[in-house]
């Protein structure tokens, strides 16, 4: 028996993952009975960045292993179970990854150990907002992204675009250009063969079919991450396979992703136009 490690960190990219040894297993099974009242089943629509892990149940030779939590809501998530919040395990279990991510990652999520997580506040109702200048900027919708079916699909590059295509897409996937490495130069290329365009900023009106606006940033060597401009004028963004949302990593309204609290996506790289023309998978 063994359980699959996922740990929940990126916005674009895959989420890095692992399968514990037996002994890591029967560890993780003997130190988890103290926390299971503080389990869930599914991510909370947190931070940028480092959110928690997830432990999922697998087949081996031995056998599948046990559900961490005995209950409806685990047994319909395939017995996943999500950890965050309890750092004396999370740090266990982070560490029995140490093969699968980089040493100053691993220093960066331990150092998130201390610092409490933000968690979703109420959506805004436009005030305080810019004025939104595209005819063709989506309105915020959670409950759309937001289904057990949606969520775990489609990342912030999906959501910017408008398109929930299931595929968690990369930028230039689509069109055979695929990123080139984790920073500014390496992910806009490839975003502008898919379509979108470089814009200065968000001022210059967009009429019916010209798109909207979006702004991608850059955890430098990490990740990137994407937000969009909705009708009301602030703006939203949906990391990874966590809940959109509409604030920053501080729990405020978005006016503008190139000043918000961004967590460690510290490098601001451009605004850019998309819209129905633009190609993600």
């Amino acid at each position: 028996m063994s359980y699959l490690v996922t740990l929940d960190m990126y916005s674009g990219r895959e989420n890095p993952h692992w399968v514990l040894t037996g002994a890591q297993a029967s560890e993780l099974l003997k130190r988890s009975q103290n926390y299971q009242d503080r389990f869930g089943v599914a991510p909370a629509p947190r931070m940028l960045g480092y959110r928690g892990v997830e432990i999922t149940p697998i087949a081996t030779q031995d056998g599948v292993a046990a559900p961490l939590v005995d209950s409806r809501e685990a047994e319909l998530n395939n017995g996943s179970v999500y950890v965050s919040g309890i750092p004396e395990l999370e740090d266990f279990i982070v560490s029995t990854g140490k093969a699968f991510i980089e040493p100053d990652t691993l220093n960066y999520i331990q150092n998130a150990f201390k610092t409490p997580a933000s968690r979703l506040s109420a959506a805004t109702t436009g005030t305080g907002c810019p004025k939104c200048v595209a005819a063709d900027a989506p309105a915020y919708d959670p409950d759309f992204w937001n289904t057990p079916q949606r969520q775990p699909k489609n990342n912030c590059y999906n959501y910017a675009n408008n398109q929930a295509t299931d595929t968690f897409a990369q930028p230039g996937r689509a069109t055979g250009m695929p990123i080139t490495g984790l920073s500014c130069k390496g992910v806009q290329p490839s975003a502008q063969s898919d379509g979108l365009k470089p814009s200065a900023d968000f001022s210059t009106p967009l009429k019916a079919g010209a798109g909207w606006y979006v702004a991608l940033v850059i955890w430098p060597g990490k990740d990137y991450h994407w937000y969009r401009q909705d009708n009301v004028g602030c703006w939203s963004h949906k990391a990874g396979e966590t809940a959109a949302r509409n604030t920053d990593d501080s729990n405020n309204p978005i006016t503008d992703p190139k000043t918000c609290d961004r967590g460690p996506y510290t490098d601001f790289c451009t605004y850019m136009i998309t819209g129905s023309w633009v190609t993600i998978s």
